[in-house]
């Protein structure tokens, strides 16, 4: 019985995650520059992270992942996806485990907005040469800042407000 009811809530972080990417996919944002997102499926990731742990919220990203590239995606922009969130999720991994160090959940957050960002100008940089996008920079990383504490500020409200053991 346990093993379907920890079944059950990875298949339900995986849908919620999977059904916000596509949500955020239907939303146009007014920003000139491709590929900009908030990352509303990073909202159940960090979730995931806080309250199963880094394995759990690793195996949800990558099915995640996975999915989007099938359903929406192509092999590109799988490939970006996935480096963006495996260095994403290493590094907030870290810093939530932490060396000594007390980062809030909107801290955490946001490196893992600013890390994934950086993680993606890696690929671009190895498909496309890296002095083309590095005017890119600067502003990936002010965009990961933004959009990763705002998904931490929301992450930190769930955290606080969502019961300590799911219901089913």
């Amino acid at each position: 019985m346990k093993y379907i009811k920890q079944q059950s809530e990875f298949s339900i972080y995986t849908a919620l995650a999977f059904i916000f990417g596509y949500i955020e996919s239907l939303i146009p944002l007014p920003v000139p520059f491709p590929g900009m997102k908030i990352g509303l499926a990073n909202l159940i990731i960090m979730i995931a992270l806080y309250r199963k742990g880094f394995r759990y919220a690793f195996g949800i990203s990558m099915l995640r992942n996975l999915l989007n590239a099938f359903t929406f995606g192509s092999l590109f922009s799988f490939l970006y996806s996935l480096a963006g969130s495996i260095l994403s999720l290493l590094v907030m991994g870290l810093m939530k485990k932490g060396t000594g160090s007390h980062l809030s959940v909107i801290s955490v957050s946001a490196l893992g907005g600013i890390i994934h960002n950086m993680g993606q100008l890696l690929v671009a940089a190895c498909l496309v040469g890296f002095p083309s996008v590095l005017w890119y920079m600067p502003l990936l990383y002010f965009c990961g800042l933004l959009t990763g504490g705002f998904i931490g500020i929301i992450s930190a409200q769930c955290l606080i407000r969502l019961p300590l053991e799911e219901p089913f």
